[in-house]
């Protein structure tokens, strides 16, 4: 199994998913798998108020399928994980688990996309137009957030599954950038799209080396201060294609 010794402790994939589902009194429990699951809000009245706890007690289930497969998979091999197993863990029964997944990397895929979306969110705020002038913010709230969940991001190495979750990341990201930076440098063609595509792809190449040994002692703040350089010293070409534009524009 792959040993990282350098990196800050890190929360228990329990509580990370606990966190993330955490049971709160008011109707907006699990506000993001909620979001995913359900296009209305309840109707009001008898039959509303029964909507409201069926979906209330079926994201709970959920929350307990995917907090179960997560501890699960911190514990032996991804691909020796059944359903009898997770449903044991998460004291459900197997109907329970097939009313709302058809398999174990359905459960998986979904468990991987609330991850996602939980990083981006945390990363939408700081990905703006300054990102090529000073990118550490972004890349230490990244940093941290790998390392506070890092028992689970160490079985997504072990499990093949860290390059397709690194690069949804990076791709939410580039979504924001592509954007920004276009209105930006609104004439110097695809060069700066490129140049956020390159940027980004090295952030998860990086992480993916850094995270499978391939640096050695390196410290995920050493990491990110070298990205940092690399970032903002790629970032300045854009001013200097913008500025090689304009000549060509007023002529």
């Amino acid at each position: 199994m792959l040993e990282i010794t350098h990196i800050r402790a890190e929360k228990g994939v329990g509580e990370l998913f606990a966190q993330h589902f955490e049971c709160r009194s008011n109707s907006d429990n699990f506000a993001l798998v909620c979001a995913r699951m359900t296009r209305h809000r309840p109707a009001h009245g008898f039959g509303g108020k029964m909507a409201a706890t069926k979906n209330r007690n079926a994201l709970r289930s959920i929350r307990l399928l995917e907090e179960a497969l997560t501890l699960l998979i911190a514990e032996k091999p991804y691909d020796k994980i059944t359903v009898t197993d997770i449903t044991r863990r998460a004291d459900l029964n197997r109907g329970t688990f097939y009313a709302h997944f058809q398999s174990v990397d359905q459960l998986m895929d979904q468990t991987m996309d609330d991850l996602t979306e939980r990083l981006s969110a945390s990363l939408s705020p700081l990905v703006s137009r300054s990102f090529f002038q000073d990118p550490m913010p972004l890349l230490q709230r990244l940093g941290d957030f790998v390392c506070d969940n890092l028992s689970l991001i160490r079985k997504l190495v072990d499990n093949d599954r860290l390059g397709p979750f690194l690069t949804a990341i990076m791709n939410r990201i580039a979504e924001r950038l592509h954007q920004m930076i276009r209105q930006e440098f609104p004439d110097s063609g695809n060069y700066p799209v490129e140049v956020v595509d390159f940027v980004l792809g090295g952030v998860r190449d990086a992480y993916g080396s850094w995270l499978e040994g391939t640096y050695g002692s390196e410290t995920v703040e050493e990491l990110n201060q070298s990205l940092c350089r690399l970032i903002v010293a790629v970032g300045s070409t854009l001013c200097e294609k913008g500025e090689a534009s304009g000549p060509e524009r007023e002529a």
